[in-house]
């Protein structure tokens, strides 16, 4: 009769079969996180942003000094300000990336890129010495070539 009873209670819905007491264990997923490496110190996905500034007045270079400390590469526009405060502003900010172990590079004409320690900056026209080896030694046979 307790086996009758434990049918209804099942068919029901009252009470679990025997085999779902007994689960085949299944491999279960984790969500992802944001980060391809599987490691503690990784960061999400957000860290590979860029801010763009136009900073307006010296003091701004607080905001950029900021952006850089929380691992951030900028690219600072220095059309608004003028000459004195432009020079002011780009070496507060060498001294913060100096400080962070960063690295500053100049775009353009008033447009300057800074990155902290763990963004290199590369630049293509930059040669390598087997590059620059080559050319001089191209340079060196066109003159004597040139000569005859």
């Amino acid at each position: 009769m307790g086996s009758m009873l434990n049918d209804l209670k099942q068919f029901f819905g009252f009470s679990e079969s025997e085999e779902s007491n007994n689960p085949i264990p299944t491999k279960t997923k984790k969500p992802f996180k944001g980060s391809i490496i599987n490691s503690n110190s990784s960061r999400p996905f957000a860290a590979s942003e860029i801010k763009i500034l136009e900073p307006r007045i010296y003091e701004d270079s607080l905001n950029i000094a900021s952006y850089l400390r929380d691992t951030k590469p900028v690219i600072v526009n220095l059309k608004f300000l003028d000459s004195d405060s432009s020079k002011r502003l780009i070496d507060f900010v060498c001294g913060t990336a100096y400080a962070i172990n960063g690295h500053m590079m100049k775009l353009g004409e008033n447009i300057f890129l800074f990155t902290p320690a763990n963004i290199l900056i590369s630049n293509a026209e930059e040669h390598t010495s087997y590059e620059e080896k080559t050319a001089f030694e191209k340079d060196i046979l066109f003159k004597e070539a040139a000569s005859y």
